[in-house]
């Protein structure tokens, strides 16, 4: 373990923070650089000889995932900073909540019209969509939350199993997704939810028992729609850089799709 290299970047920023941005004693009597251990101790809610054992690196004392993210609160680190953090403690940072949409990303997928876009978040659910995405696959965002899960649509959307070419194979693969998703948080209350809801089906059932485990890759879907007819799309997945969501891209795979997409997008 990383105890002592945790306790001694601890001990760093603690004694070269800028007290000016702390509610604390800024007296001259001060005997110590930057914050207290005491003064640590209480922002996180911690008692003092605590945060006293993980600065000093005791071997054996390992912070919880809760106490080293009110320390590295209390120390204002920056996000690159906390993740350090909790790899040196081989732990999972923390992440962005499910409803945390930034107006940037929002941004970027309404750019990508005609091209359907959409952003989705750890668990896989979708939080927003551009409207190019809509008019294919329907208005989502007023559904909860599980109905928003991209496994549970695989499964219990009638139009995904319906107007996917192959839909057996993209179902696979979005089980083998959902094993790697569910790996990283086995007790979310939200994705045994997810599970539940998709277990009994004979694809699932099948695809689940193979163990199957996959990470995100080009995806190349014939989307057979009524409106629209056949749609060939290119799927490719970017991770959002410190926040475990996803930005997912749709891009015309042929000319005659191009075409259509410029179609859909003519109208947001």
């Amino acid at each position: 373990m990383n105890e002592r290299v945790l306790g001694h970047f601890f001990r760093y920023k603690r004694t070269n923070v800028d007290i000016a941005e702390y509610d604390v004693s800024k007296t001259e009597r001060r005997r110590t650089s930057g914050l207290t251990r005491d003064e640590v101790a209480a922002m996180a809610n911690v008692s003092t000889d605590w945060y006293t054992r993980i600065e000093q690196g005791r071997v054996g004392v390992i912070a919880s995932p809760e106490v080293l993210r009110d320390i590295c609160h209390a120390l204002k680190l920056n996000t690159a900073e906390v993740n350090y953090v909790f790899h040196l403690m081989d732990q999972v940072p923390p992440t962005a909540t499910e409803k945390e949409v930034n107006e940037s990303i929002v941004s970027l997928i309404q750019a990508q019209i005609p091209a359907p876009a959409f952003m989705m978040d750890k668990n896989l659910t979708i939080l927003q969509t551009n409207e190019s995405y809509s008019r294919i696959y329907g208005d989502l965002l007023s559904e909860n939350f599980l109905c928003r899960n991209v496994v549970w649509r695989t499964f219990n959307d009638k139009f995904i199993r319906t107007a996917l070419n192959d839909w057996p194979s993209y179902a696979r693969h979005q089980v083998a997704l959902f094993r790697q998703t569910y790996s990283r948080d086995a007790d979310s209350k939200f994705l045994y939810q997810v599970f539940v809801s998709v277990k009994n089906d004979p694809i699932f059932r099948e695809a689940w028992d193979e163990l199957a485990v996959a990470d995100f890759h080009e995806q190349r879907l014939l989307v057979n729609t009524v409106e629209f007819g056949e749609l060939y799309l290119i799927e490719n997945t970017l991770q959002i850089p410190d926040t475990g969501q996803y930005v997912v891209f749709q891009n015309a795979g042929d000319d005659s799709t191009e075409n259509k997409l410029r179609v859909i997008g003519a109208f947001h």
